[in-house]
């Protein structure tokens, strides 16, 4: 009686409350207390009129982190998701917060072809399929297309909250063969909190500078992103899904 869900599979992908006075509050991976606000307030703040990208839609909650006369692209692979977030009957998010926002309808690799080059401030990857991203997301030609359409002091940030997978050891190596600056950070919450579908979430943040990430383990306890791990480079051709398992004890 208090929220509208969007689960797919075992996997809440948005949720927005029912009252109309809070239905702007961003919720479950996307609080403006997590990883995700500190991007928002701290690395692309600063650009007057911030042009994102936001591969993979959901209820669309993110949208409420635009800001007036601002460019959002998000890049969506389901019809029926995209119905569902902008239409307005069921999640409200685009419509109250980003009414003008491009939604994108196809694969983000071939999507994103098309999108001009150094054109964003910011790209957020953040597709799901039930609990598994997409592997071909999380490649180095996937990385090196986000590269090509990033502007030169732009953000990469990757949704890595996981229940079974380790991706984090995976975008260390991404990064360390593009050479480029990482962090990360988890933000665990109370059972309360997740009562108030305010979700634990894990992001790791890319950029070619950087001086242009300095200040989210600056300010914002950040981990600085190892310089490798122990895993072999993801690309089109090679990826090990199994070898990042997470042991469960």
């Amino acid at each position: 009686d208090r929220f509208m869900i969007l689960q797919s599979g075992t996997t809440t992908h948005g949720a927005q409350r029912t009252n109309a006075g809070r239905s702007r509050e961003l919720l479950t991976y996307y609080t403006e207390s997590g990883p995700l606000g500190d991007i928002f307030e701290t690395v692309v703040d600063t650009a007057a009129r911030r042009h994102v990208a936001v591969v993979g839609l959901g209820a669309g909650t993110t949208a409420c982190y635009s800001r007036p006369d601002e460019a959002w692209d998000y890049y969506e692979i389901d019809p029926a998701v995209a119905i569902m977030a902008a239409s307005g009957r069921l999640f409200s998010f685009i419509k109250e917060c980003a009414p003008e926002a491009r939604i994108v309808l196809g694969d983000a690799r071939i999507s994103l072809r098309s999108a001009p080059d150094s054109s964003y401030d910011l790209i957020l990857l953040d597709a799901f399929s039930s609990d598994a991203i997409p592997v071909h997301l999380m490649t180095r030609e996937a990385l090196k297309l986000y590269l090509t359409k990033l502007k030169p002091n732009g953000t990469i940030a990757f949704h890595v909250s996981n229940r079974y997978l380790a991706l984090e050891p995976v975008l260390v190596e991404l990064a360390r063969d593009a050479r480029l600056a990482g962090a990360s950070k988890l933000n665990e919450t109370s059972l309360e909190d997740r009562r108030q579908m305010l979700y634990s979430s894990r992001w790791v943040a890319l950029a070619r500078n950087a001086a242009t990430l300095s200040a989210l383990p600056k300010d914002r306890g950040w981990d600085v992103l190892a310089a490798s791990a122990d895993v072999r480079l993801w690309t089109d051709d090679y990826s090990d899904v199994i070898g990042a398992l997470v042991v469960l004890k």
